[in-house]
């Protein structure tokens, strides 16, 4: 699922602090600065020319040198079926298929071709199958998330799912975080956000959006959605979260 995407100069000020997994990957291709990254595997330079993805499953930090301008093209992409378990990069060769890709991804960036970009971050996925870092989730992991998106606009329990996929809560629970480094509760919280954004870059009005994403009123749907954004869902626009 495509969450959000851009051709952008990043703010000297920009710094990216994840003290815990996403959920998604932030997808770059580097054409100026000097980056870098740091999880608990190390610390990388992001380097001009190169397309990088980053983790959806462990924390990292990553920061900018304010005195060299950082320009880049992005998405912010939930894989779905497969999560990013570690930092890939892939250097971008003059003429190649990923050279197309990018620019065909910046191109639609500046037509606003949402159903191109969404295609295209879906056909990145495929690219990326098989590399290492790029991790397809289990069956029981599949299933679940699956029956989550599927009635993201119901009362979602972990009482529920767990008894539905015929596992004790607590271990339902361990199992879960084992393999994304959130709870299922998490994941709940950060699929119904990413679909409100997404709701909400359509133009749907927030009551819609409030039922649509599981909520019983639209007062808890925004105390909600700014304690997980920082902002009201009426003021939240395209690009408002960090690159």
């Amino acid at each position: 699922m495509l969450i959000e995407y851009g051709n952008t100069v990043v703010k000297r000020t920009w710094e990216l602090n994840e003290e815990s997994p996403t959920g998604y990957s932030r997808v770059y291709y580097v054409l100026t600065g000097e980056v870098t990254y740091e999880a608990a595997d190390g610390r990388r330079a992001l380097l001009p020319g190169c397309l990088y993805v980053l983790p959806s499953t462990i924390p990292y930090h990553v920061w900018r040198n304010p005195e060299t301008a950082f320009a880049c093209t992005y998405l912010h992409v939930d894989f779905s079926s497969n999560r990013v378990s570690s930092l890939i990069e892939f250097r971008v060769e003059e003429g190649s298929c990923l050279e197309h890709f990018i620019a065909a991804v910046s191109a639609a960036i500046r037509e606003e071709r949402i159903e191109l970009l969404e295609q295209l971050a879906e056909a990145f996925s495929a690219f990326l199958k098989n590399r290492e870092g790029f991790v397809p989730n289990s069956e029981m992991l599949t299933r679940v998330q699956r029956h989550i998106l599927r009635h993201i606009s119901e009362d979602l329990t972990i009482e529920r799912l767990s008894q539905l996929f015929s596992y004790h809560p607590n271990y339902f629970i361990r199992l879960f975080r084992r393999e994304t480094g959130y709870t299922p509760y998490q994941y709940i919280v950060q699929q119904r956000m990413q679909y409100a954004v997404t709701l909400l870059n359509k133009g749907l009005p927030n009551e819609e959006v409030c039922y649509a994403c599981g909520y019983t009123d639209s007062s808890t749907f925004t105390r909600a959605f700014r304690k997980y954004y920082g902002v009201a869902p009426q003021k939240y626009r395209k690009g408002f979260r960090k690159p």
